[in-house]
């Protein structure tokens, strides 16, 4: 079957590399930063399609991977010219971290050593922690900024004494994902709560009701060390300490975004506010609905970067969810449709509503 993500995924990715030789050439030692902490598939998705991109230009593994206090004083023991890769997570700016922030850590305790924050949500939660960010960067003088959205770049560009640039999330370092085999699926539903920026989708659930799911909450032991792993490592690597945790959190970062991929793989079609949760349905060639708020940073990165895949539709509020899911493609007998009238709400699609689209069947 065609995949109509395609095109947006091989853009994406090139990008990535691009952004990536900048700073590392084929040998070239490097670090890696930021692991996730939580059991976010999206999260981890960022790790790993950093982790594929970086091994493809450089060919070589990471010599350190981490995000403790630990791994961050383990620095010093690395090449001097090993360059230090942030990988995007957690907003930029959140007051959770604060001045605790591992960005913060590494350009202080690293101040000759270059440092790229890889594309990344920027948001402030108050002014004082952007007037610390703005301190601390300009005293660091080697700090690459890279974001991925519009409203992030504007406020970087505006406040940062440093080189800023626009860039896909390193999700799409992982290229075309395959689906699972799951019992079919008609509409799910993939929300993150977001306070007061939430959209209020109960009257769309009302009429295209399906399941809910947050999906950060995966199994605990999706993180455990297993023997697979230390057998790899030792067979590519021998045993290296600092190898084998680099293959250990790629190993889970892999078992994350695969059960993610797990959850959407039954699905016909998906409504997710989470950003990678649009961008793993791109990934799987998943048609489905980005909700957001009017100027959400959702919406941008689909305005700016993927919106040329005929796989998403917008929607602000249930009314243009309702409409958005009637303009979705769908496939059938292997190949896709696209319906021109609105959505038909019954459990089976009447065979007169398919219009085959000649541009992608």
């Amino acid at each position: 079957m065609h995949h109509l993500g395609e095109v947006v995924i091989r853009r994406q990715k090139e990008k990535l590399i691009e952004i990536v030789r900048k700073f590392v050439s084929r040998g070239q030692p490097y670090v890696i930063m930021n692991f996730p902490s939580n059991k976010d598939p999206g999260h981890h998705a960022s790790w790993l399609g950093l982790s594929m991109v970086l091994r493809e230009v450089t060919g070589r593994p990471p010599v350190l991977t981490g995000s403790t206090s630990k791994s961050i004083d383990e620095i010093k023991s690395t090449p001097g010219d090993a360059p230090i890769f942030i990988c995007g997570g957690i907003d930029f700016g959140d007051a959770r971290t604060g001045r605790d922030d591992v960005r913060y850590r590494l350009m202080w305790k690293y101040p000759d050593r270059t440092i790229i924050q890889m594309p990344q949500t920027i948001h402030f939660a108050n002014e004082s922690l952007k007037e610390y960010a703005k301190r601390t960067i300009g005293r660091h003088r080697n700090f690459f900024c890279m974001t991925r959205d519009d409203q992030s770049f504007e406020l970087a560009k505006a406040n940062f004494d440093c080189d800023v640039e626009a860039g896909p999330d390193t999700a799409f370092g992982m290229g075309t994902l395959k689906r699972f085999e799951a019992d079919p699926l008609r509409v799910l539903y993939v929300m993150q709560p977001r306070g007061e920026d939430d959209v209020d989708i109960a009257k769309a659930r009302a009429i295209a009701d399906g399941p809910l799911t947050n999906w950060v909450n995966g199994p605990n032991s999706l993180s455990r060390m297993r023997k697979s792993t230390v057998v790899k490592s030792a067979l590519r690597h021998g045993f290296s300490r600092t190898e084998m945790m680099a293959e250990h959190r790629e190993d889970v970062a892999a078992r994350y975004v695969e059960y993610g991929v797990k959850i959407l793989s039954g699905a016909q079609r998906i409504i997710t506010n989470h950003l990678h949760g649009h961008i793993l349905c791109l990934l799987l060639n998943k048609p489905h609905i980005a909700v957001a708020r009017e100027g959400s940073n959702l919406h941008d990165v689909i305005d700016s970067q993927t919106g040329d895949s005929p796989l998403v539709e917008k929607a602000t509020n249930a009314n243009e969810l309702l409409v958005a899911m009637s303009r979705l493609p769908y496939e059938l007998g292997g190949a896709w449709y696209k319906s021109s009238k609105p959505m038909n709400l019954n459990p089976t699609i009447p065979v007169p509503d398919l219009i085959p689209q000649p541009s992608i069947v």
